[in-house]
């Protein structure tokens, strides 16, 4: 085991452990409300999220430990992703920013009583950890980053799991019967059809490295 692996672990290990906490907060939203309308303390606690999600990914990889298949280090392949990727995280800082914008709170705080279904919420549920996954994604590809590519799918478990926290102890919770017509015309991460595009542009490189031979 290297230190690159033991650091990255102990990384994904404190994103879980984030969970929990949030968990904590979010079934007890009365009690703690102070700590969640706090506009400082929501900024650091979503800064400490988007690090770890980030980090978990982006820290660089030791082949001594896995070894990166041969393919990865195809020229055309490495310049692919790196184009993807670039095109990921630009693309879904910006969507980020706009959302924040949209949505007028930071991380827990309150949304002035309303639920947001319109606009970029008409398209994902979760437009926030929708954004971090796809930034997470476009690091852990944007230098054939095989280690981040392993635990890319701990990120978006994580991702997955605080969306699912939000909805039950949450959102899901005080508007109840709107939030159920909500959730089932709008999917948590977007549509099926742009993850099948997200798919093909990841995969189509390596299909025609094989075709090339």
């Amino acid at each position: 085991m290297s230190w690159n692996w033991l650091i990255r672990f102990s990384i994904v290990a404190a994103l879980f452990i984030y969970l929990l906490g949030s968990r904590t907060l979010l079934s007890n939203r009365k009690k703690y409300r102070a700590i969640l309308e706090s506009g400082p303390l929501n900024m650091l606690f979503v800064a400490i999220y988007n690090a770890l999600c980030y980090l978990a990914v982006g820290i660089r990889s030791d082949p001594g430990v896995v070894a990166k298949p041969r393919i990865f280090d195809e020229v055309f392949l490495i310049n692919w992703y790196m184009i993807l990727g670039q095109i990921l995280i630009i693309a879904s800082v910006c969507f980020l920013i706009y959302t924040v914008i949209k949505r007028r709170a930071i991380g827990a705080q309150d949304t002035d009583g309303r639920l947001l279904t319109g606009g970029i919420y008409g398209f994902s549920r979760h437009p926030i950890y929708f954004g971090i996954i796809l930034i997470a994604l476009g690091l852990s590809i944007l230098r054939v980053n095989f280690d981040g590519m392993l635990v890319f799918p701990l990120v978006f478990l994580a991702n997955f799991i605080q969306a699912r926290l939000e909805e039950t102890h949450d959102v899901g919770e005080r508007f109840k019967d709107e939030y159920v017509f909500y959730k089932k015309h709008t999917r948590m991460f977007g549509p099926v059809w742009f993850w099948i595009i997200i798919m093909i542009l990841l995969m189509a490189p390596v299909v025609m490295v094989f075709v090339r031979g």
